[in-house]
């Protein structure tokens, strides 16, 4: 598998163990092999870590002191239709940057097509029905979400190929449409409704980059509020 290219400005989200509560960093330098990350200026915590992050908002917020012992982390990057989930080596660690070389070979690069959504997304379905040449309205809820594509839970099941339009809000702005087809069903565990997977035949450059935002935003703010007290 090749490595995603991690760029100067990419935001991406670091955690010492693939489920601990992840730090929105930037890669801020890519030099001699090796990749400096910097705390991102909006990652303001409202929980409390021994008084060494700020509260939100703030910029000075500090990485934890046990991270200056941490042989390695884990970077969850997200390319235009794939997430990555990424185990690196840490050269060293210090208040408000990290120090990464970039992966060691494939087997730590891990690829998923979606993130799972860990807030509630409302959608909006239209199928065609090749049987009867009649459009069908349906709700779904978002259960994954990607760059390329989706994951919907709903009553109705499409069938492998359909043409589908869904549309749904994912925040402040006004809600989007996008056209997918759908794809083959995997024998997947669900909650008691289908899950189909849709992938994005035709959506705007601008909607796919605020689908990407969204599931960083989501997946960090989800995990950061495991932190806060209670």
């Amino acid at each position: 598998m090749t490595p995603p290219l991690l760029e100067v400005g990419q935001e991406v989200l670091v955690a010492p163990m693939p489920d601990a509560p992840p730090w929105r960093m930037v890669v801020d330098i890519v030099q001699d092999g090796q990749i400096t990350l910097t705390v991102h200026d909006d990652d303001g915590r409202d929980h409390d870590d021994a008084g060494e992050r700020g509260g939100s908002g703030d910029h000075d917020a500090r990485l934890p002191r046990e991270w200056n012992d941490l042989g390695e982390v884990h970077l969850t990057s997200l390319g235009r239709f794939s997430v990555y989930i990424i185990r690196v080596a840490v050269v060293r660690s210090g208040d408000t940057q990290l120090v990464v070389r970039p992966p060691a070979n494939e087997s730590a690069i891990q690829r998923r097509a979606y993130a799972r959504v860990l807030s509630h997304v409302p959608a909006s379905c239209t199928v065609l029905d090749a049987d009867t040449n009649t459009l069908i309205l349906f709700d779904a809820e978002v259960r994954d979400l990607g760059g390329g594509g989706c994951s919907l839970l709903t009553d109705l099941t499409p069938r492998a190929g359909a043409t589908v339009v869904v549309s749904f809000a994912i925040d402040d702005d006004a809600p989007f449409v996008t056209v997918g087809r759908v794809l083959p069903r995997d024998a997947l565990p669900t909650i008691g409704k289908p899950l189909t997977r849709v992938e994005f035949v035709l959506i705007r450059e601008s909607d796919r980059d605020r689908i990407l935002r969204f599931v960083l935003l989501s997946l960090g703010q989800h995990r950061h509020a495991e932190l806060r007290p209670r």
